[in-house]
């Protein structure tokens, strides 16, 4: 099982990581959001399988982090744990990428080409902006930049893969939305669009790279799917305060079949199902990783 606990940096530490075959040798995940929370909890998952990771994030304390963390606690936690040697292959590199920078696509495609030979196996949009959007108290850059960060940035970042041709055969597009998708609260207005457009772009990325699209035949077989999840014990919800935290336990967990904070290793054990080859044949799907927040059937 896995286990974690809160460390004074307020990043989530793996104590008892599961031990996971390595199925994903030589393959490339690019995650934007990896350097901490539930992006961070994805990476690992991955690297433990052998999965080599580019993770964008916000500045050179989230590169640091994530190279730190990853290269020491996957080759120490989990290889050594499962008798395994570190794959030859297995690389995992930060880079500084922003989401709200119109550049954020290039930089991240041209990193994929220089560091991991033009190869991306899974893309995952763990990022996104989650600011307050209450009707009433909006401006226009706020709302351009919302919609800048949680939809206009992972679909460029999507168009550079197919475009350069980075996207392999049988590959992986997955986008973390979130219960406001269809639990809606009047002060994430923005917010709460952003994530549902993220879960109607999968359905038309799953459409198009199957592989009935003679187009985009060099990526056939790929899948596309968004994962909703609910209240999850991270740093940002953390950051909202006891008072918030006490207001969004009170909305979320009566709903719940499960009714205690998601962990960020919950979250990431669905996703890192999803970028197996056990779900080739899942696509065009939003999965519901929210201990029964949302039931989706």
């Amino acid at each position: 099982m896995c286990t974690s606990q809160g460390s004074s940096s307020g990043r989530s530490i793996l104590l008892s990581p599961n031990v996971w075959e390595l199925d994903l040798i030589d393959k490339v995940a690019v995650i934007s959001g990896a350097s901490r929370g539930i992006g961070r909890a994805i990476a690992f998952n991955l690297a433990s399988r052998g999965c080599s990771v580019l993770g964008a994030c916000t500045g050179e304390s989230g590169v640091k982090a994530l190279s730190c963390d990853l290269n020491d606690e996957v080759s120490r936690r989990v290889f050594e744990a499962a008798s395994k040697e570190r794959p030859q292959s297995l690389k995992i590199k930060g880079l500084i990428a922003d989401i709200f920078s119109n550049d954020c696509a290039n930089t991240i495609a041209n990193e994929v080409n220089d560091s991991f030979d033009g190869r991306v196996d899974i893309f995952i949009n763990s990022t996104s902006d989650n600011m307050p959007g209450v009707i009433g108290d909006m401006e226009t850059d706020h709302v351009q930049n919302s919609l800048l960060g949680n939809i206009q940035t992972p679909v460029m970042i999507v168009e550079e893969f197919v475009r350069r041709r980075y996207f392999q055969l049988d590959s992986r597009i997955i986008y973390i939305s979130f219960i406001r998708s269809r639990q809606p609260w009047s002060d994430q207005l923005i917010y709460a669009a952003g994530k549902s457009a993220g879960e109607s772009l999968c359905r038309t990325w799953a459409q198009a790279f199957g592989g009935k699209d003679e187009r985009y035949s060099s990526m056939a077989g790929t899948t596309a799917n968004a994962v909703t999840v609910g209240l999850t014990q991270t740093e940002a919800v953390a950051n909202c305060g006891p008072e918030a935290v006490k207001r969004f336990q009170d909305e979320f967990f009566p709903t719940q079949s499960i009714p205690r904070f998601g962990q960020a290793e919950d979250v990431a054990d669905v996703v890192g199902l999803l970028c197996g080859r056990d779900a080739r044949w899942i696509t065009g799907c939003v999965i519901s990783a929210s201990g029964g927040g949302i039931k989706i059937g």
